[in-house]
């Protein structure tokens, strides 16, 4: 019946960064565990497995399927020529900013060379 917009609101389980932030400082034990039996990405794998649309060897399936693609998209970006820091900082403002105009010129001057 044409596009569908699903809004899901999700947990983060694991630290903000992996820089020694321990989730335990500032959460519970017993907020994790209620967020696990809500968590919409979890509901929603027991509801296609409930239907047999998917399963533990699909999901190694998709994961292999997709590591390989992101392996191939990775190479051809390396192969792709680099970008000039002040093309990109042309192209993100109309008017430099101030704050920014002293760095461009510094990296024009680089790039010149």
């Amino acid at each position: 019946e044409g596009p569908t917009l699903i809004e899901t609101l999700t947990f983060r389980y694991g630290p903000h960064t992996m820089a020694g932030d321990d989730p335990t400082r500032y959460r519970t034990k017993d907020i994790e565990n209620e967020w696990e039996q809500k968590d919409p990405i979890v509901r929603f794998r027991k509801f296609l497995e409930a239907k047999g649309l998917w399963s533990q060897e699909v999901e190694e399936t998709v994961i292999e399927e997709a590591k390989e693609d992101i392996k191939q998209a990775i190479a051809k970006a390396d192969q792709a020529p680099k970008q000039k820091v002040t093309d990109l900082m042309e192209i993100m403002y109309e008017k430099m900013p101030y704050n920014l105009a002293e760095q461009y010129e510094i990296y024009k001057e680089k790039e010149s060379k």
